[in-house]
């Protein structure tokens, strides 16, 4: 599930020392810039494509390896900072996003990265032989890189301008808070999109890599929902002027 959420955050805790503040600042900084480069670099791509976008998989090989692998495996940090109380994140939420995260990066992408699931019907762009639903792969890639980025570059400059002392525009205030609205659903269906077109080249990994795979989509209804309503309620805090808990 997207860490567009609002659930996990980098916003320290009130009388945070000023070391960890000073480390969560940079932390911030350095995501909103690595996240700002994998979604301009992939936007860059897609405009120099033509009609009818033959060389898509061009844009995961790209921009996936190593740059938004190692960019998305940074939010693991996240659930440390929340176990270690650096942060106001509940555990939980935070562990749910970073995992669901982990497991399209880790667990979908990387195994197909060199493989035969982002690759075009024609020639193809790297070995093996094209499957059912690549295509799918392709489209589901960009909707999980752009919901992913324009996300995080909201909700990481959004805790950057907090811990740096800078002035937080209100329009950056409402996007923090908004954005999810339109932001969560594409990113989950891209997601789901996602997992679901790996599901034959998983199979031939192993059967039970396939039902992995299967259970996860199950897992992933009734964790959206709790994602989700969580966002929601913050929203509805942060609108009645209450601290939030994230």
């Amino acid at each position: 599930m997207p860490a567009q959420s609002t659930a996990t955050s980098s916003a320290p805790r009130k009388e945070t020392p000023k070391p960890v503040r000073a480390y969560l600042f940079l932390y911030n900084l350095v995501n909103l810039a690595m996240w700002a480069t994998c979604t301009v670099r992939g936007l860059l791509l897609l405009i120099k494509q033509t009609p009818p976008a033959d060389n898509l998989p061009t844009i995961f090989h790209e921009v996936y390896w190593p740059l938004l692998a190692v960019t998305q495996t940074l939010a693991g940090l996240e659930v440390l900072h929340s176990l270690v109380g650096f942060v106001r994140a509940p555990v939980m939420t935070t562990f749910m996003q970073v995992a669901s995260r982990f497991l399209v990066v880790w667990g979908v992408m990387y195994p197909f990265h060199e493989g035969s699931l982002f690759v075009d019907y024609g020639e193809g762009i790297v070995g093996g032989d094209p499957i059912k639903g690549a295509k799918l792969g392709d489209y589901a890639f960009l909707g999980c890189l752009f919901s992913w980025g324009v996300t995080e570059c909201i909700r990481y400059g959004f805790f950057a301008l907090q811990l740096g002392g800078f002035f937080v525009p209100k329009w950056w205030m409402w996007l923090r808070y908004n954005a999810f609205f339109v932001l969560y659903p594409t990113g989950i269906s891209s997601e789901c999109a996602l997992i679901w077109s790996s599901l034959d080249a998983a199979g031939k990994i192993h059967p039970l890599y396939r039902w992995f795979l299967i259970a996860m989509l199950v897992i992933y209804v009734p964790g959206s929902y709790i994602l989700y309503t969580h966002m929601m309620a913050q929203r509805r805090r942060v609108l009645r002027g209450k601290s939030r808990v994230d």
